[in-house]
């Protein structure tokens, strides 16, 4: 490439164009031909271009200026566009197309899509819980026991990590049951500890005191430290 045809591209700029609007155009109700048009206005627009010449579009669309204007007419039809006026500098009023329709249905989109996400992580979560407590109790939990996990999913916000630790304490003190795990898990709330590694840090200086009284307890007991003499030596010197 020459100097010359590399400032000329360099020149021509870049126009990017959102992921969600590449994979999902056909969702947010555009057709292919649609999309080319919007990413032609788009490299205007990218550039403060907010009017381009429409013959020129249809031109590097290698159609005519009608085509294009039907387009415009289907996406103004199907919500993504819509004509604005504004005011020139001679005091004049002047048409152009605005997207904003289009954006804000990707943002929609976007959070829908996120929405459907999390839910979809949830219900992953969620289906993994029981299959742990179910797993541990070795058998299906009942109608009353299912309602007992899911409040503590939807009301209490309990996450799935905090669910297993809670099932793990359980199972280590023999006491394998929903009441017993549910006061565990209420304790926990009333300290304030909301996740997995608040609670590890928790028994870890739970631990930790635990030990350090052991320690002091120990101390007591064996009481002060009492020289040790030779009695030997002693009697001889006697």
């Amino acid at each position: 490439m020459t100097e010359n045809s590399l400032v000329q591209y360099l020149k021509a700029g870049e126009t990017s164009i959102s992921n969600i609007l590449l994979h999902h155009y056909h969702e947010l109700g555009m057709s292919t031909a649609q999309l080319v048009v919007y990413l032609e206005f788009k490299s205007y627009l990218d550039r403060g271009v907010i009017d381009p010449d429409i013959r020129q579009i249809a031109q590097h669309l290698q159609t005519d200026e009608n085509q294009v204007f039907d387009l415009l007419h289907q996406m103004m039809s199907n919500k993504l566009v819509v004509q604005q006026m504004r005011k020139l500098d001679d005091g004049k009023e002047d048409a152009f197309w605005d997207f904003t329709p289009l954006i804000n249905k990707l943002s929609a989109f976007n959070e829908q899509e996120a929405t459907e996400q999390v839910n979809a992580n949830t219900g992953n979560q969620r289906k993994e819980t029981f299959n742990k407590i179910e797993a541990e109790v070795g058998r299906p939990l009942s109608p009353m026991e299912m309602q007992i996990v899911n409040d503590w999913i939807d009301r209490d916000h309990y996450k799935a990590a905090i669910i297993d630790l809670a099932l793990r304490q359980a199972v280590m003190n023999n006491a394998l049951s929903l009441q017993y795990m549910d006061r565990i898990l209420r304790n926990w709330s009333r300290q304030g500890l909301k996740s997995a590694h608040d609670i590890r840090e928790h028994e870890r200086q739970f631990e930790e005191r635990k030990s350090n009284y052991s320690h002091q307890d120990a101390r007591k007991i064996q009481g002060p430290k009492i020289p040790i003499f030779n009695l030997n030596s002693q009697t001889k010197k006697n």
